[in-house]
């Protein structure tokens, strides 16, 4: 009767861990797709977007990890369209703060990681801040600039497919707050905030326009 026993509880446990098996090996699958999307999506329209480069980071202190904040707030875009495979990547295409063309190795190498045949990388070029006063000092205007270049390269050769600038100034309250998420409701109450809202979305247009190009 023990033996029976024991043997009752040796399949259970084998079941326990197949089963537990299966699950994490879904789970990791999962991470490495996006959640929603169509199973027949072709896999030469995967994306990889690296973390923005920071010309002056003094700059962007206001804004809650501006570095992350763009790349995600594209890929989110790019996401809902359920077009293109999305991918994030934390690191910079960039051995400094400064965006330049990559070697092709490095794309290569970038694009194998993420099993993405395309690479979106950006630099936020400005987000100074600008102050004029009037002659005698009694009344200030405040305006802001933002400035990205964005380009998007092809992991397997290394070819620059799409390099665009995108530039806004914006009058007024130009702050946002660090205590407001990157591109959530309170960010994008603000006037800066909303101002790199709207550009987000033309550079998310221009980076499935050219993604979708492609062959």
């Amino acid at each position: 009767m023990t033996a029976r026993i024991g043997s009752i509880s040796s399949m259970v446990n084998r079941i326990v861990l197949i089963l537990l098996g299966a699950f994490f090996s879904a789970h990791s699958i999962a991470q490495m797709t996006d959640p929603g999307l169509p199973p027949n999506l072709p896999h030469n329209k995967a994306l990889v977007l690296t973390g923005f480069a920071v010309n002056k980071p003094v700059q962007v202190l206001d804004i809650d990890d501006a570095s992350q904040g763009f790349p995600k707030a594209i890929a989110r875009r790019l996401m809902r369209e359920r077009q293109v495979q999305v991918r994030t990547s934390p690191d910079l295409l960039s051995f400094d703060w400064q965006q330049d063309h990559p070697p092709v190795n490095l794309l290569q190498q970038l694009g194998q990681t993420y099993a993405s045949r395309y690479i979106v990388s950006g630099e936020i070029r400005n987000a100074g801040t600008k102050i004029d006063t009037n002659l005698f000092g009694l009344t200030q205007k405040r305006t802001r600039a933002i400035e990205l270049d964005v380009r998007i390269y092809d992991a397997r050769t290394g070819q620059l497919l799409a390099q665009q600038e995108f530039s806004n100034t914006v009058a007024g309250n130009v702050s946002i707050g660090r205590e407001h998420t990157f591109d959530g409701a309170a960010f994008n109450s603000t006037l800066y905030g909303k101002t790199i809202s709207d550009m987000l979305d033309q550079v998310a247009s221009l980076v499935s326009a050219t993604v979708l190009a492609q062959h």
